[in-house]
């Protein structure tokens, strides 16, 4: 399949007090510490005044990490822009390894004092390309609809890194929004062992 234009995967704090505030001086070390592999960190945006939405904004050239409030379910999420790879599955791969690489910087931060966890049993995963990834047909009919072969072959790659019980199921959101998915692994390992796997 081809590689989406943008993409995204938000994991869920433990914590759903979390407070947001605390990722600015962290996200600003992280750019001028050049802690992130292979991205160039940019700038911090403060967006804590949207109501159920990004609150806190770190900017990258290649990918954005966000800790985000939609759904009343607080989490960091990454999206990433550019160099996603030749095809979804590599895409999804360089996705998640970020986004991983993400959670463990943010779990062992020195400011964050590790208060913060992520779980890794449940994620949202959006392909944010509604032309190659449409998510319904023009007739709105289902017919023509990249949903269930998008959702097979990103099953066949979390299946194999999340474990043997993970379900992807697809998000019945509006025809406007991006192609949206859950993943619920409830034998999940931790963010080392993903992470060594991928």
């Amino acid at each position: 399949m081809t590689v989406p234009h943008r993409m995204s995967v938000k994991f869920y704090f433990e914590d759903l007090s979390v407070d947001v505030e605390e990722f600015i001086p962290v996200f600003h070390r992280w750019i001028r510490e050049d802690v992130v592999p292979n991205e160039l960190l940019l700038d911090v945006a403060d967006y804590k005044h949207i109501i159920d939405g990004p609150a806190i904004l770190l900017v990258g050239h290649e990918a954005d990490y966000v800790v985000d409030l939609t759904g009343g379910m607080p989490g960091l999420q990454y999206v990433r822009k550019r160099d996603l790879g030749a095809d979804l599955p590599e895409a999804l791969a360089t996705t998640l390894a970020q986004a991983l690489n993400g959670i463990k910087l943010a779990e062992t931060d020195v400011e964050l004092q590790g208060k913060l966890k992520l779980r890794t049993d449940a994620a949202t995963i959006v392909l944010l390309d509604r032309l190659n990834y449409p998510n319904r047909s023009p007739n709105g009919s289902g017919a023509g609809d990249a949903g269930e072969a998008v959702r097979s072959q990103l099953a066949d790659s979390l299946t194999a890194l999340f474990g043997g019980d993970t379900t992807i199921t697809r998000v019945e959101n509006d025809a406007r929004e991006p192609l949206t998915f859950e993943l619920n692994a409830p034998s999940a390992p931790d963010v080392d062992t993903l992470l060594g796997r991928l």
